[in-house]
């Protein structure tokens, strides 16, 4: 059943995305951009859209072309590419977030206050444990491999 919702929610997410002209990877690239530091380059974006450089770098020239975000040099380091949301692009992803918050609210709506409050209070216990189970798995893989490290240079 988790699988279900996950599945027509993304169908649904695409599919209120292609109404801003956007396909999932635009926006996920968009909104890593967004969340990121304060002068993301094309690396970190890369890194945290878990996509290799030369795919963000084919996201990111369709969105340069469509005016949703600028490139610039590092004014420190002439190597490293800048990436930030013109006022289109900060525009856009406003809009769509307020899209999704809009949607959820109709779908809540369909339930009982008592239901409703009841999904969001298991759904964050939920979400809890996935990002529990998570950090403990990458933990596992960091421990894993500085033992291996060990080893190695024993």
């Amino acid at each position: 059943m988790v699988l279900d919702v996950g599945w027509l929610e993304q169908r649904r997410f695409a599919q209120d995305l292609a109404g801003f002209g956007l396909t999932p990877p635009q926006f996920f690239v968009l909104r890593a951009i967004s969340l990121g530091s304060k002068h993301p380059t094309m690396s970190t974006v890369a890194y945290d859209t878990l996509q290799h450089c030369a795919t963000v770098t084919g996201v990111v020239d369709r969105l340069v072309r469509t005016g949703l975000v600028a490139r610039r040099r590092d004014e420190r380091d002439r190597r490293k590419v800048l990436v930030e949301l013109t006022p289109s692009g900060l525009d856009v992803l406003a809009k769509v977030r307020h899209g999704q918050v809009r949607r959820l609210g109709e779908t809540l709506s369909r339930l009982s206050p008592l239901d409703s409050k009841a999904l969001l209070r298991l759904l964050q216990l939920y979400l809890e444990a996935l990002r529990d189970q998570y950090e403990s798995s990458s933990d596992d893989s960091v421990q894993s491999t500085s033992a291996g490290t060990d080893d190695v240079t024993r």
